[in-house]
């Protein structure tokens, strides 16, 4: 996911929450020792279809109001790329109620912060204030969720702020500029063939009317859900929920999402400035609520992201074919991808490389797994979705997500009871199905030939 100037930041007060555990929970003891937290929240929906998660918590004056819309760049249009992060831009330059810069002097005063972020599939806005500011910011959100103000002036300044922001963190980049033509050439003719920030040429040309009705379509209660965690009572969350988000809902009709089905491994030479020749492989993969991801995620820690991984130990360590490498999974409630990046030292042996990456996946697809290293992933796997579920935020925000998104705000209760049943055969036959040449495409990123 990418925050605003992709900063995702984590402020004092925020940072605060997390430390202290904030939720009261109530544990249930598993077979192997592990304990499953169960947390107690409370959940409504407004009669115009907006969904309301509130998490209390006394034991510190805090508390996090977030709103999640169901939108992002998997929702553009062809020539509207990065009009979603753009419209995250705009929702901070004032509304007709609020001048820009009104509704940061608001939250500042109050000694609170505030955030936003812009994913494949969600859009989101967070702020963290004492408890007794509460109405404050639920106040400023509902205003900008139907009073947005769109400034011809202030939108023409705000583009050129994307404009560097795109350059800054796409152009300036070889690494990126190599992820971006890889993904192009894998998802042509899709809404997830560009990144978040959009084509630059869709930047220069997206219009102020383009933005509104954009604005229009999905910032809408019935698209949204919206989670309160703190130092709250959720009867007043309630109250206040019903006096300012009181709004009409509509229809929302999502972007139709296209893939092409691809049966054939595609590959193709990227030549850039770059010292370093490295590889990027995409590996198309289902949505973020099938079973699989799990299995997936637990896979790539075998073969790649760990110190132990297989391809660390032989690729790097041993062969020493390759300088680093890594593995990043994208689930979202489409299709995603998961992206596998290697570096080496010389272009001559990118092959090499290639073909040792793919036997290692046939060693486990032929030889299996050893049980201590499929212990060791379930075991990391399921302190991290426990640890997840003691931590309010990552809590709060799970939940909320999982809800947009696919419907299920209790996705990590079947993803733990997943990992913990999954066998050896199982990973091998998630081996088998997706790290499969014929379900990628690589790009060789190589130093520009003078």
């Amino acid at each position: 996911m990418e925050c605003k100037s992709i900063r995702k930041i984590r402020f004092l007060m925020l940072t605060v929450i997390v430390l202290s555990l904030l939720f009261s929970i109530n544990s249930l003891a598993v077979e192997d020792g592990s304990v499953i937290p169960e947390f107690e929240y409370y959940n409504f929906q407004l009669n115009n279809g907006l969904e309301v998660y509130v998490f209390e918590d006394h034991s510190i004056p805090l508390v996090e109001f977030s709103i999640f819309y169901k939108v992002g760049s998997i929702d553009e249009e062809e020539g509207l790329t990065g009009i979603s992060h753009f419209l995250e831009h705009v929702m901070f330059l004032g509304t007709e109620t609020l001048p820009k810069g009104k509704m940061e002097e608001l939250i500042k005063s109050v000694g609170g912060d505030y955030n936003a972020m812009t994913s494949y599939d969600f859009t989101c806005y967070l702020s963290v204030v004492p408890s007794s500011m509460l109405e404050l910011v639920m106040a400023i959100e509902a205003d900008r969720m139907v009073n947005l103000k769109f400034d011809p002036a202030e939108i023409e300044r705000e583009r050129e702020v994307l404009r560097q922001e795109r350059r800054s963190r796409i152009e300036n980049s070889v690494f990126m500029v190599g992820l971006e033509k890889t993904q192009a050439v894998a998802f042509e003719g899709s809404s997830l063939s560009h990144q978040i920030v959009g084509w630059m040429e869709d930047l220069n040309n997206i219009s102020v009317e383009d933005l509104q009705k954009y604005y229009n379509k999905y910032y809408v209660p019935n698209n949204a859900v919206m989670v309160v965690a703190g130092d709250v009572e959720a009867n007043e969350v309630k109250r206040l929920a019903e006096k300012y988000f009181a709004y009409e809902s509509r229809e929302v009709i999502h972007q139709e999402f296209k893939l092409v089905t691809q049966d054939e491994e595609i590959v193709r030479d990227f030549e850039l400035y770059t010292n370093l020749p490295f590889v990027w492989m995409l590996y198309r993969i289902p949505e973020g609520d099938h079973p699989d991801i799990m299995g997936i995620n637990i896979l790539l820690g075998i073969l790649i992201n760990n110190q132990s991984s297989r391809v660390k130990q032989e690729l790097q360590n041993k062969e020493q074919l390759i300088l680093e490498a890594e593995a990043i999974l994208n689930s979202m409630r489409v299709p995603g991808f998961v992206m596998v990046y290697y570096f080496v030292a010389n272009e001559e042996i990118m092959a090499e490389a290639q073909e040792a990456f793919d036997r290692e996946i046939e060693r486990i697809i032929n030889e299996g797994i050893e049980e201590e290293e499929l212990q060791i992933m379930k075991k990391a796997l399921e302190k991290e979705l426990i640890y997840m579920q003691r931590d309010s935020t990552s809590m709060a925000t799970s939940i909320a997500y999982s809800k947009l998104s696919y419907n299920n705000p209790d996705l990590y209760k079947e993803q733990l009871a997943y990992v913990k049943q999954l066998t050896e055969e199982q990973l091998i036959e998630i081996a088998r199905k997706y790290f499969r040449p014929e379900n990628r495409v690589v790009g060789n990123i190589v130093p520009v030939k003078e």
